[in-house]
């Protein structure tokens, strides 16, 4: 009776860990993605050859319910849904920040572009401030974006341009990675019109 006793007592110590290791191996192992594609990004034909241009790019703002490790997105006209099996591998704003600095740099000629929140050690013509109001697609559907951005003068920091931009990029399948492709697209086309602002300025 004593060992059936010692016995049940193991056994029911061990459920909750057996319970435990079902639940944890049940679990789908995350996807995860990045804006930057592997080789680097596509920006096309440069708008010019400015090598001595300094810019500094940052800080951005973007919607508090994308700013997190899932993808969300837009379900109707209300909703929101975070998957938590598709994840960015890294920090979205800092995805955000990587991606305008490498488009600006490719587009305008120039490797002097500081990323916030660091220090440039060069001087600094023009600042790039972003506040997405909105970055977020569906797969099968479409990506919108939408921003107001600002370029600062370098030297005092008091703003020069001041645009809203928006953008509907369509979604080439429903495979999340096609999802993410497409928003690195669309903030491609941002990028390409603000560096056309930024060359068009002295």
């Amino acid at each position: 009776m004593t060992q059936h006793r010692s016995e049940a007592r193991r056994t029911a110590s061990l459920l909750p860990l057996l319970l435990a290791a079902g639940c944890l191996g049940s679990s789908p192992v995350p996807d995860y993605f990045t804006l930057s594609p592997a080789g680097g990004a596509a920006t096309g034909a440069a708008l010019a050859a400015r090598p001595e241009l300094g810019l500094a790019v940052g800080p951005i703002e973007v919607p508090r319910y994308a700013d997190r490790p899932e993808l969300v997105t837009r379900v109707g006209s209300h909703g929101l849904v975070p998957w938590n099996e598709h994840r960015w591998g890294g920090s979205l704003r800092a995805d955000i920040l990587d991606a305008v600095a490498n488009d600006l740099g490719a587009l305008l000629g120039t490797l002097h572009v500081a990323v916030y929140p660091t220090e440039a050690r060069f001087p600094v013509q023009y600042r790039v401030l972003i506040d997405f109001l909105a970055f977020e697609g569906a797969p099968g559907s479409s990506v919108a974006l939408r921003a107001v951005w600002t370029l600062a003068s370098g030297a005092d920091g008091k703003a020069l341009v001041v645009e809203e931009s928006s953008f509907e990029q369509p979604v080439g399948s429903s495979a999340w990675e096609d999802l993410v492709a497409a928003q690195r697209e669309a903030l491609g086309r941002l990028d390409r019109e603000i560096a056309a602002k930024i060359a068009a300025l002295p």
